[in-house]
């Protein structure tokens, strides 16, 4: 997911220095919450296994690019199994519903944690 429009916060965010990235850290964590919350609220519940393991990574950097992981931890290893089938089960993609619902207020997130450690 891109951000669109916050160039000017993401320059004002680059002055600050080694602020900047528990600032980019904290906004990546908060939306990543965000995401689970709403992936917990469309997983389908047997046991509750699944829905507990669902977790945020800590913020991680590939390529250049910080990001957060979502989704089920080793007690949920099946997860993958639900959200995309098998030759017995049908496809039942919970986590792609729960990020599609969720990532506009996910951006929103990100782009009121640069702003309030930007102070504005």
């Amino acid at each position: 997911m891109e951000l669109e429009g916050v160039e000017e916060l993401l320059s004002e965010l680059q002055k600050l220095g080694d602020q900047s990235k528990r600032v980019e850290n904290k906004a990546l964590r908060e939306a990543g919450s965000v995401v689970e919350d709403a992936i917990k609220n469309e997983a389908p519940v047997r046991s509750g296994t699944l829905k507990k393991s669902i977790k945020t990574s800590g913020v991680k950097t590939k390529d250049g690019m910080k990001h957060v992981e979502v989704g089920p931890g080793n007690d949920g290893f099946y997860g993958k199994f639900i959200e995309f089938g098998t030759v017995h089960i049908k496809a039942n993609p919970f986590m792609g519903r729960g990020y599609e619902k969720s990532k506009n207020e996910a951006m929103n997130k990100i782009s009121e944690e640069i702003r309030k450690g930007l102070g504005l």
